[in-house]
């Protein structure tokens, strides 16, 4: 008479199946950390970039303000560029027309023709070319999503005293005798001079106080023109006129003082 043995399989399957609950759960938190958590990760570390050249640019600021108001005639400071490249961008050629929206237009009727200037700057892009900040004739702006912003006002600023309105223009050229751009630990290097621009270009200085009131007329580059025009109305006061155009405007101005310097970048 044959034996038979009956061979119970119910824990062999519910291994098997508690594998498989497990091996689910685990490629479905891998899948999630892929699809939102490593995304989330790369644009935090964006951000971080940009905070630091942020406070890169301040510390350029910083230098930029020394060579030029404190006569200290060479400056340089290491940093790191992480997320994009520093570069130098250079002055446009005012006399194209086609680079007249790229250039800052001061006027003064009756005592200061238009003039253009083209300050150039320290530009930091980031690697998805989505955000810029760009030191700018003393200021910091930022411009992201098609629009702008002023991180760091210059040194332009109306004084009153006694009832009297003066309006100090700083304007600071950044160029370079060559091609600088630079991802990484890098040293900016930089140098001051006058930037002769008025009279013939025989001098970097105007002072008008002879024939007041004035009216000062500004008009800024196109690309960072809401930031611009924030700073123009909020700090200095001024109006838009005509409304809707670009150009900004101070009346009743008592003395008017305009000075011109070039920073010489030379190496990054």
């Amino acid at each position: 008479m044959k034996k038979i043995y009956c061979i119970n399989k119910d824990g062999a399957v519910s291994e098997t199946v508690g594998y498989i609950i497990l091996f689910g759960i685990m490629t479905a938190g891998i899948a999630l950390v892929t699809l939102y958590g490593y995304p989330l990760l790369l644009q935090e570390q964006a951000n971080a970039n940009i905070r630091n050249m942020e406070r890169n640019m301040i510390v350029l600021q910083s230098d930029v303000n020394a060579l030029v108001y404190k006569s200290v005639p060479y400056k340089e400071t290491t940093m790191q560029v992480s997320g994009g490249v520093l570069s130098v961008e250079k002055p446009v050629d005012i006399t194209d027309p086609q680079n007249v929206e790229k250039s800052f237009r001061i006027e003064i009727p009756g005592a200061l023709p238009e003039t253009d200037f083209s300050p150039g700057g320290l530009k930091f892009l980031s690697e998805n070319g989505d955000i810029s900040i760009l030191l700018q004739s003393g200021a910091i702006v930022k411009y992201q999503s098609g629009g702008s912003v002023m991180i760091s006002e210059p040194r332009w600023f109306i004084d009153s005293v006694a009832g009297k309105n003066t309006l100090v223009i700083p304007l600071i050229e950044v160029n370079s005798s060559k091609n600088l751009a630079k991802s990484g630990i890098g040293t900016v290097q930089m140098s001051v001079e006058p930037l002769n621009m008025f009279d013939g270009g025989t001098t970097n200085f105007k002072d008008f106080s002879s024939s007041p009131p004035y009216t000062v007329t500004v008009r800024p580059p196109l690309e960072y023109q809401k930031a611009w025009e924030n700073f123009f109305r909020d700090s200095l006061g001024m109006t838009n006129n005509p409304p809707g155009s670009t150009s900004w405007e101070r009346t009743g101005v008592d003395r008017v003082v305009i000075k011109a310097w070039r920073i010489n970048v030379i190496n990054l």
